[in-house]
């Protein structure tokens, strides 16, 4: 009997170092947390069966780290930095011309219906000085259009995407920024597809021929701004010539989008999983990042999965979302999602994720290019990287 028990306590055993070997050879790195900055911790896979939570390695870490490319991108001693604290939401624009960035404020919602709050706005990086350049102008101005994504034109010009409602439609429209006058409107870009009124056009992006393409969600139906969709959810372009084609459909909720480096990729976020109404999310809708090939006739093709959006931080069994996104020059993505800004690879593998929460849209700036601005609702925080945002042809040319 004796005998027994002792085989028994010797198995036991053995199975306790077979496990702590197989956790120390799933997880590794947070064994080794000494080697990096304090501030930053590895992440942990944990395990279901053995109860062991995933999750970065240290709950209050500032970057959590899954490749070691990650350390390439935030350098040997990261920060992030609160700019100006303010309700900074959608846009994410740099403006080298006078060193500004450009941002709307909270989104739309029964409550600021009554008080009229949203305007895009604009701070100066060196005097952190906040100031209006569109105002509220119920009923007709941007508070029924609902200004989300911008975008800053190959001649400085901005390009704002206007959500719209049922008093005014959604549209894509430029703007002067050097102009003094108060009506800096130069065009309304588009409208309508063929007659058809977009359902909420949410971001925007320019590409180096000056085409303009934007995504095309129904959140605005979700948010009770609409009474109803008028087309399905894609992404369209608006041509040299001023036509405007789709692209891309078979998205639930098509969100942010971005072009690769030499413009031969464009990124697209699906939000699907948020369905637009507080804190209800669909579990059977994506939460991804899809990617094409773009053809040299500027036609997409190749649509595949790049990458499905998980949190890093436990959101209590709920999922990411990721909304906007931006490319650097080396190909990786940057996604701000709800607990921060995950960065992947250029083949998709992730690398990291930058803490913040609540992350809702991200913008490169600064005369380098090389500071990462993101936006939580609430405020407009920055990191400083070692490396560069791409796609962005005015101001890499510019200077101020």
């Amino acid at each position: 009997m004796a005998m027994e028990r002792t085989l028994l306590l010797q198995v036991t055993l053995l199975c306790s170092v077979l496990f702590a070997s197989y956790v120390e050879a799933q997880y590794p790195g947070c064994e080794k947390e000494s080697t990096l900055p304090s501030n930053v911790c590895y992440w942990s896979q944990g395990t279901l069966v053995g109860k062991i939570p995933p999750g970065p390695c240290k709950p209050d870490c500032e970057f959590v780290i899954r490749q070691p490319e990650f350390l390439k991108v935030i350098g040997s001693s990261p920060k992030v930095r609160v700019l100006v604290r303010t309700p900074a939401l959608e846009g994410g624009v740099y403006y080298p011309d006078k060193d500004e960035f450009y941002f709307s404020t909270v989104r739309f919602n029964e409550s600021q219906f009554k008080q009229p709050s949203i305007d895009v706005k604009k701070v100066n990086l060196r005097t952190r000085q906040i100031t209006s350049i569109l105002k509220n102008n119920p009923p007709l101005g941007p508070l029924q259009a609902l200004p989300c994504g911008m975008a800053l034109d190959n001649n400085g010009h901005l390009i704002v995407a206007f959500q719209g409602s049922n008093i005014i439609p959604g549209s894509i429209k430029k703007y002067n920024l050097s102009s003094t006058a108060e009506d800096k409107l130069i065009k309304n870009m588009a409208d309508n597809w063929f007659s058809m009124p977009f359902n909420s056009p949410n971001d925007v992006v320019v590409k180096s021929d000056g085409s303009i393409w934007f995504t095309d969600p129904s959140y605005a139906r979700a948010q009770g701004l609409k009474t109803t969709s008028s087309v399905k959810n894609m992404v369209y372009k608006i041509g040299l010539d001023g036509f405007v084609d789709v692209v891309a459909n078979g998205f639930s909720q098509p969100n942010g989008l971005a072009f690769s480096p030499d413009e031969k990729r464009l990124y697209v976020t699906d939000t699907g999983y948020d369905t637009g109404r507080p804190g209800e999310f669909d579990i059977m809708q994506p939460h991804t990042v899809i990617v094409f090939d773009v053809g040299r006739d500027g036609l997409l093709g190749n649509r595949r999965l790049f990458a499905s959006v998980g949190t890093y931080i436990n959101f209590g069994g709920e999922l990411d979302i990721p909304n906007g996104i931006k490319v650097d020059t080396n190909g990786r993505v940057y996604v701000a999602s709800r607990d921060g800004v995950q960065i992947f690879s250029r083949s998709g593998r992730p690398l990291g994720l930058i803490k913040l929460l609540g992350a809702s849209n991200i913008g490169f700036g600064g005369k380098k290019l090389d500071t990462l601005y993101m936006l939580d609702g609430k405020s407009i925080s920055y990191i400083k990287l070692q490396a560069k945002g791409a796609g962005l042809k005015y101001a890499t040319k510019s200077s101020f």
